[in-house]
């Protein structure tokens, strides 16, 4: 059975107007600057939302950002299957398998 995960809003357009440095993370169209890691999950955007759908035997897959950020604003509403393992990690690492 497929699950779904949505993501709407991730950032607050109040704070792009309050500083001029400020740098959306998701352009409500694409996935442009986002990267899958780990596990087979897909993910696309439909109606300005990033929808996740996990694969059935898959270990855990995370859509990722393709830079680093300092400091930032993290706003969104998600939409979870409760028999899901699903979250947000913030400042998390990847390491190459076997290091840690």
């Amino acid at each position: 059975m497929k699950r779904y995960l949505a993501l709407f809003a991730l950032l607050c357009g109040v704070a792009a107007a309050a500083d001029p440095k400020f740098v959306p993370l998701f352009d409500g169209k694409s996935l442009k600057g986002w990267e899958v890691c780990n596990g087979l999950a897909t993910y696309r955007v439909e109606k300005g939302a990033i929808v996740g759908t996990t694969t059935e035997g898959s270990p855990n897959s995370f859509l990722c950002t393709t830079r680093e950020y300092g400091d930032f604003v993290l706003e969104f509403e998600t939409k979870t299957d409760p028999a899901l393992n699903s979250g947000v990690q913030i400042r998390s690492h990847r390491y190459a398998e076997g290091q840690t």
